[in-house]
């Protein structure tokens, strides 16, 4: 499996929260935080977006789709002088997925969905995105996606029964289908764990990395992967994402631990599994990057007597 699928692999959505703006100018809303991963769709109609993530205002069309991570703040409207209200006081006006509101004017139709995470879960995933990505879907380079955001708007727009799940599942397609069309654009990474595996050398010990933690990677066998020099692969490697390739490896083994251990798995089991070759040498290796033992870790992530393992879903 390659290293992007296996990123996205322990991603939980708890919640999910669909939002369907039908505008008419003059309107616009300030979002300050809806979610761990959000992204919004220009249905129809048009925009400016305004958000700490770019240098100026950028004006959207149709079909544009943008992400937004860990709450990162943003302004929609239809001119940059109209007025804004902040999207918390747009909730008395929701009907189901639906929030109407603006002056009588020019319609856009906007479709938002805010997701959130098992932020332990998606660790990895969660370092590896930019807080903003901006997309401006061209059918003939994005038939995947193109289908996906058609899909979502018409399941949207009907609001039929059994909606919500088809939403979310929709939703979470769309994500990381988003995610491997900013890979492949122009406008794509240029370093951390996202341009490496846009990196055609790279890629291929990155896949090795996420498809077998229990292998004994060394740096001559992961640079005989990627076909390049063991000084040019770790030169390369270390640019790019910012880490050696053997502290990348730990890291991703203590984030596969982690979740192992909440899981239940035994420790020692979990020392094998993720390439320790006793529980002795992962206890230490666990404790440098982590802080802690994996014990109290354990202990620590295990839920107490009538919690609920999942939170209810978040306001819009």
């Amino acid at each position: 499996m390659d290293a992007l699928s296996q990123l996205f692999g322990p991603l939980r959505v708890e919640s999910a929260l669909c939002t369907r703006f039908e505008t008419t100018a003059p309107w616009g809303h300030r979002v300050t935080h809806r979610g761990r991963l959000k992204f919004v769709l220009v249905a129809s109609g048009s925009c400016w977006l305004r958000t700490r993530a770019l240098p100026e205002p950028t004006q959207l069309g149709a079909h544009d789709l943008f992400l937004v991570l860990d709450g990162e703040p943003y302004t929609l409207s239809d001119s940059l002088d109209s007025p804004t209200v902040d999207c918390t006081d747009l909730e008395p006006v929701r009907d189901g997925y639906l929030i109407r509101y603006g002056g009588g004017g020019a319609r856009s139709t906007l479709v938002s969905v805010a997701f959130e995470v098992d932020a332990a879960e998606a660790e990895l995933l969660l370092l590896a995105l930019p807080p903003f990505i901006h997309l401006r879907v061209d059918q003939s380079r994005s038939h995947g996606l193109q289908s996906l955001l058609e899909l979502l708007r018409l399941e949207v727009c009907a609001a039929e029964v059994g909606s919500i799940p088809i939403v979310r599942r929709l939703g979470e397609a769309l994500l990381i289908s988003a995610v491997r069309a900013y890979l492949q654009s122009a406008d794509g990474p240029r370093s951390g764990v996202l341009a490496a595996i846009a990196d055609a050398q790279l890629a291929r010990p990155l896949d090795d990395m996420h498809g077998d933690l229990a292998h004994a990677w060394t740096i001559d066998s992961l640079a005989r992967s990627a076909r390049m020099s063991r000084s040019s692969f770790a030169a390369r490697f270390r640019a790019t994402v910012g880490q050696t390739p053997l502290e990348y490896l730990t890291r991703l083994r203590m984030d596969r631990a982690r979740a192992l251990i909440r899981g239940g798995v035994p420790i020692a089991e979990v020392a094998t599994r993720v390439g320790y070759d006793s529980a002795i040498s992962f206890t230490r290796a666990f404790g440098r990057v982590t802080g802690r033992t994996p014990g109290s870790y354990k202990r620590g992530a295990e839920p107490a007597a009538g919690t609920p393992l999942t939170p209810p879903p978040s306001a819009a």
